[in-house]
């Protein structure tokens, strides 16, 4: 058994076996339903997890190390923009125009 976390083959591989149940159903309509929606799907992830993991060991670490990237640029704009004392105030006002523009009160 692929003991896996969630990792970026894991999400990958999950993307294509649901990619792989709607395309079942699409092109296949009239097949068992637990063939179509269980065992290839389960099949196409375990296949494509045991490909990740023999042809590319290295890509949850290229993943991670993608999303450390994403997060430090992200935390690092935020720091610099220097509202994040006055955002929360900010929010609380945006929500509350935005119920009362639900629920009518500049008609």
């Amino acid at each position: 058994m692929v003991n896996v976390g969630m990792t970026a083959s894991y999400g990958v591989a999950i993307s294509c076996g649901l990619i792989s149940a709607y395309a079942l159903n699409y092109f296949v309509p009239n097949l068992n339903p637990f063939i179509k929606f269980f065992i290839v799907p389960f099949l196409i992830i375990y296949i494509l997890l045991l490909l990740f993991r023999l042809i590319f060991p290295g890509i949850g670490r290229a993943a991670r190390k993608f999303r450390n990237y994403i997060g430090d640029n992200a935390a690092d704009d935020i720091h610099s923009m220097s509202y994040i004392e006055i955002f929360p105030p900010i929010f609380v006002v945006f929500f509350l125009i935005i119920i009362l523009l639900y629920s009518g009160m500049f008609k």
